[in-house]
């Protein structure tokens, strides 16, 4: 019975901890960031800090490098398929939308820190050159006249920026319209379906 009544102090401990960092590390960026203003943040000592992750660099990348890697794993998977243009969108929408519901700091992190330090997040991405298909896809279905011409960039920007900013103007918007954390909940799930149809809508030309 002890056995397990430590192992839950043990995994509570450390989700506090990964919480705590989280929260430290996307308001002062990675260089900024001491191990006991996390030490701090998650109300422990600094010896307890270490003894569950030794330093900050390995805290780092399991708190925010996983979330990267995941983020950059699924852009790849998304659009490296032969899948058409506007089930990719739709897809991308919602999965992207679920990611962060699920990693709300990321979107902040990487605001703040790609300015901070350019090459910081370049390590955490995959390797694959994920926009390769789509370029090829996009120049193609303009040349066939299924969608007007696009550059790749823009595209990204219209997809990522329809579905990152609720997360970075959250407060700002539930603060205005005086909505509750269920209601914009409930906005976040109506706008999968919202971004991809504002895009298709633009995109695809009509005949």
């Amino acid at each position: 019975m002890t056995q397990e009544i430590n192992k839950s102090e043990e995994i509570s401990t450390e989700e506090r901890i990964k919480q705590a960092a989280a929260k430290v590390f996307t308001q002062k960026g990675y260089a900024a960031t001491k191990t006991r203003d996390i030490a701090e943040e998650a109300g422990i000592n600094i010896a307890s800090l270490h003894y569950y992750y030794r330093s900050k660099d390995k805290l780092f990348e399991i708190v925010i490098g996983n979330a990267l890697r995941q983020f950059s794993k699924v852009m790849d998977n998304i659009f490296n398929n032969d899948n058409p243009l506007d089930e990719k969108i739709k897809f991308f929408a919602d999965r992207y939308i679920t990611f962060l519901k699920e990693n709300p700091n990321v979107p902040l992190f990487m605001l703040s820190e790609s300015q901070r330090n350019p090459g910081m997040t370049d390590k955490f991405m995959t390797e694959e050159k994920s926009l390769g298909k789509l370029e090829k896809q996009l120049r193609t279905l303009a040349e066939e006249g299924v969608i007007r011409e696009i550059h790749p960039a823009q595209f990204m920007l219209n997809l990522v920026g329809l579905t990152a900013f609720p997360f970075l103007s959250k407060s700002i918007i539930m603060h205005k319209l005086r909505m509750s954390d269920e209601q914009y909940d409930q906005l976040l799930e109506e706008r999968k379906k919202m971004v991809a149809e504002i895009l298709i809508n633009y995109l695809y030309l009509k005949k």
